[in-house]
């Protein structure tokens, strides 16, 4: 019979060599993204999606369209990343949002729920 540190180890094995399971975690990541005034929501949405690696997309908040012309956004994101680089994977992400049309700025607001800074400084892109 098995000793359940055995059989703890064993599991953590299978899951291991299982090639039906995640090699590495999502990170997940709330972003802010000031759009143009007219960008329609819905549909930068879908691209940001469609985007290679991206796994759920949602909002979190309502939209703000305020009296600068701006479309102010906050989302959040899972993905998987490429590499082992945190910032570099955030950065990533980060250019492929931006590059949607309407989308002009994004600032990384979280990652796995806490406030995230690079060099004491906030990742806006």
């Amino acid at each position: 019979m098995l000793q359940v540190k055995e059989y703890i180890a064993l599991l953590i094995e299978q899951a291991e060599n299982d090639p039906t399971r995640l090699k590495k975690d999502q990170i997940k990541v709330s972003i802010r993204l000031v759009m143009t005034k007219d960008a329609h929501v819905p549909d930068t949405l879908t691209k940001i999606r469609a985007l290679s690696g991206v796994t759920v997309v949602g909002q979190k908040e309502p939209v703000n369209r305020n009296e600068k012309g701006s479309t102010v956004l906050e989302i959040y994101v899972k993905f998987l990343p490429t590499a082992s680089d945190t910032y570099g994977n955030l950065r990533s992400v980060s250019k492929l949002i931006k590059a949607i049309p309407g989308v002009k700025i994004v600032r990384v607001l979280t990652v796995g729920g806490r406030p995230v800074l690079y060099k004491n400084k906030p990742i806006v892109i």
